[in-house]
């Protein structure tokens, strides 16, 4: 399946990184090329791409094997749909929790979802989240993680929107929690600008291969467990 690359990522103004031979962009450039590239994509070959990711879900390393998985709800027209892993997840006999913004602490909440259809509701930016009734779960219990992003890179870094909201997160978790991201061919590059406060993924699935990212590997996770307990 053809997908588009980093090199077509390339608005005035960029330029080409010596060390790396990349596209040198700040985030915020990145932001614009990576939504630019998504909105050029043939609108059949983002079907077919998606279609790719879909069928990869149940397989994403360590999701089998998790008991508590957190999950995103698609709320901006460059994020997949994921709904129907929401449903698959329940299907396979999982806790399904959802992020809901705390915006005075600055922070995602995690919530257990019952139903998917009622537990949800529009919240920050329109963006479904759990309702603020439904229990709530410590990160330390999290198992596995899909992460969102704009964009990733193939060390395993990602690129969010701009709040910090899962960078936050993500420093929140038990070690041996699985990060696993899924994008579209243009949103995975070789390398994204990088901040003190950002932290790679356990890995990247594109439609076309996979990236291994610095988090624990599966295999070092499972010597460094702890117990994730239900909230």
């Amino acid at each position: 399946m053809k997908t588009s690359k980093s090199d077509h990522l390339s608005p005035p103004g960029s330029t080409r990184d010596p060390a790396t031979g990349g596209i040198s962009l700040s985030k915020a450039g990145w932001r614009r090329a990576i939504r630019a590239a998504i909105a050029a994509l043939d609108p059949g070959e983002r079907s077919a791409q998606e279609r790719s990711l879909i069928a990869a879900f149940p397989d994403l390393p360590g999701f089998a094997a998790a008991e508590t998985v957190l999950l995103y709800v698609t709320a901006f027209p460059e994020e997949l749909e994921t709904r129907q892993f929401v449903a698959g997840a329940f299907d396979a006999g999982k806790q399904v929790l959802c992020p809901r913004v705390d915006r005075a602490a600055r922070q995602l909440r995690l919530h257990a979802l019952g139903h998917a259809e009622t537990d949800l509701m529009p919240g920050v930016l329109g963006i479904p989240e759990p309702r603020a009734d439904r229990p709530e779960v410590s990160p330390e219990a999290v198992d596995w993680v899909l992460v969102p992003g704009l964009g990733f890179d193939e060390r395993g870094y990602r690129l969010g929107r701009g709040a910090g909201h899962y960078d936050r997160l993500l420093a929140r978790l038990r070690p041996d929690a699985v990060c696993w991201a899924l994008c579209l061919g243009c949103q995975l590059v070789p390398q994204l600008p990088v901040e003190p406060h950002d932290l790679p993924l356990n890995g990247i699935t594109a439609p076309d291969r996979a990236v291994r990212g610095a988090r624990p590997r599966l295999d070092q996770s499972a010597r460094t467990s702890t117990a994730g307990g239900r909230a």
